[in-house]
């Protein structure tokens, strides 16, 4: 009776994988991981509000 509890074991594991391939990727861009610079993120957070107001994310999934 050794099993893990259902759900919470396969999380972790595509965690992992997920933060290594943004690890490699951002390497391969030659980008940070992370950003900090507080005018890169107020444009990228004015892109997203753009895109949320004009429904672009959403057109997409009411598509059949």
């Amino acid at each position: 009776m050794g099993r893990r509890p259902a759900g919470r074991s396969g999380a972790d594991a595509l965690a992992a994988r997920a933060r290594a391939w943004v690890e490699a990727s951002c390497a391969e861009q030659g980008v940070p991981v992370k950003v900090s610079d507080p005018v890169t993120v107020a444009r990228v957070a004015e892109l997203l509000a753009q895109a949320r107001h004009t429904g672009r994310s959403r057109d997409s999934s009411k598509r059949l």
